[in-house]
Order: C-alpha cells, then structure tokens, then sequence
C-alpha cells in the first residue's frame, strides 16, 4: 500500500481505524521474531520466526549438519587407522564416510532453501502482519499529515486575524492622523472627558501654549497637544512642568501624534506628567482608562471625602 497520496476520504478512512494505531506486534499473530529487516519503504520483511512452543527448524538442520561433519571428521581418522586391515570394513567405513559428507553438504544449503521458501510463500500469520504493519505506517503518515494541515489552517487563521487587527487599527490611527490641530484638541477633550475629566479647550490661549484645562477627583490639570508626526522632546516637558509649577497645576499631560523622545520620557520620571500617544487615545476612545492607574489613589481619597 502506498502511503503517499492518500485522499482526503482514505486519510478519514484511516484515522478511524483505531486499530492501527498501535504498532503491531509479531507475537499477535503467532510469530516469535529475532531479526527485523526493514525494506526500502520502511516495513519489516524477511522476519525469521517460529511457531511458539515448537523448534526453530533451521537451527536443528544447523545443529545436525556440524553434528554430520564431525562425524565425517572421524570416519576419516577411523579409516586411516583401519586401512592396514585390508578387509571390507574399509569400503564400509569410506561409503558411509561419504554419505554422511553428502548429508552434510545438503544440510548446509538445506537452510537457506527453507528461508527462500518462506520467504516466497509466507504464512497466514506473517502476511497478516505484514499488512497491520502496513496498515500502521498509513494510520501514522495519515495522522501526520492531518496535524500538519491542521497546524497551517491554524496559522493562517492567526495571520488573517491578525492582518485584520492590523487593518483595523490602521483605520483607526488613520481617523487621528487626518485631524488638524485644532480637531486634535477638540478629539482629545471628548476622550478625557469620558474618563473623569472636565476638560476646557482654551485654543492655546493659556500660559504656555496649554491647550486643554483639566480637573479630575479635584485634583488640577493642564494638557498640552501636539498634532505633529514628530516626537516630542524634553524641551517640551521642560516648559509644561514649568506652566505647571506656574500655575500651580497638580498634574499635566502631553498629548502627542508623534511619539516622545527617550530624553522627554527620563525628564517626566518622577514628576506627574503623563504622556499620551495615538494608541493611548484609541484605547480611551474604546473605554479603557489608560490614566486610572496614575488616578488611583487620588479617586480614593475623592470618594472617601464624599462618603
């Protein structure tokens, strides 16, 4: 049986036969075995065995035929000690010295003409487990190749959701980057507004250049946009936290399109400046508080105050 090519019907087949899927075993089908000779296709043929609880015919003619030559060995000596008699136990002796050669050269080829004959005409119990060997070599190509086309159909299931979580999120991102300034401003109140801020748009009128006045929790903020692709540096920072100590603001944050640089990001540590970019912006449009965590302790201490 060829186990390449198999249908998908065969390969269905196959996989249901749950007989073959263990690995067959000579000793099931009335065969002792000691020598396994795999062919080109990898299945175990010439298998030398016998019938359980019988004698290993080839190994008695073995026996038999060094039991034949030593016994020729010693006719020949019987005879060189005898040949001065001159009587006819001579001609005896040699006639059965001869037979007892014949014998043994015929017993010599005798097991390699078993092992071709079984060979050619195999038993019920070898053929039927040649074909369960066969039957699980196709049970085992069948299973592998069903779990490699599982595999791919599953890596293409990851790669199209992901293709398309990438297409989503660039729609997305696209709705920010199209916005001009002033739409930038207006698009981020509306964001922090759903998340526990107050904000005021003062079109870059305040100190600054702030954008957007802030409170949550009771706590005093300003925010600063930046529309531009280009990341925002520490000058940048380094201005608001000075609006911020200027105005006497409890936090600021920096709204950005662009990203921010190593330098910003080291200059904000440890101050309340927070920073939110385009990812930031979706995330909160989508309903979760990126900021809650800055907020924590704050929003406790508001509602405790309430209480």
């Amino acid at each position: 049986m060829d186990k390449d090519g198999l249908s998908a019907t065969n390969q269905s087949d196959i996989l249901s036969n749950r007989a073959a899927a263990d690995l067959p075993q000579p000793v099931d089908y009335g065969l002792t075995y000691y020598d396994l000779t795999p062919d080109e296709r990898g299945l175990t043929v010439g298998i030398s065995y016998k019938k359980r609880g019988k004698w290993h015919s080839e190994t008695f003619i073995n026996i038999l035929f060094y039991a034949c030559t030593v016994t020729f060995i010693a006719y020949i000596v019987i005879v060189h000690q005898n040949l001065h008699a001159g009587d006819y136990r001579i001609a005896i002796l040699v006639g059965l010295g001869l037979a007892w050669l014949l014998s043994a050269i015929l017993l010599g080829f005798l097991p390699d003409a078993i092992a071709t004959y079984k060979r050619r005409h195999p038993s019920a119990g070898l053929l039927a487990y040649r074909r369960a060997v066969c039957l699980h070599k196709l049970y085992v190509a069948a299973a592998r190749e069903a779990e490699y086309v599982a595999a791919a159909a599953t890596r293409e299931a990851e790669r199209a959701a992901h293709e398309a979580e990438q297409a989503l999120l660039r729609q997305k991102r696209s709705y920010w980057e199209r916005l001009n300034g002033y739409e930038f401003e207006i698009e981020t109140a509306e964001v922090l507004k759903r998340h526990q801020f107050n904000p005021k748009v003062t079109g870059g009128s305040a100190d600054g250049g702030v954008d957007i006045e802030v409170t949550r929790a009771g706590h005093k903020g300003v925010v600063q946009c930046k529309a531009h692709v280009t990341c925002v540096g520490p000058h940048i920072v380094r201005d608001l936290f000075g609006v911020m100590h200027h105005g006497k603001s409890d936090f600021g944050i920096i709204v950005s399109r662009g990203g921010f640089t190593k330098g910003a990001i080291d200059f904000a540590r440890d101050k309340p400046i927070l920073f939110l970019a385009t990812s930031d912006l979706i995330a909160m449009q989508e309903g979760r508080d990126v900021l809650a965590a800055a907020f924590a302790p704050r929003d406790a201490d508001n509602a405790s105050r309430q209480q």
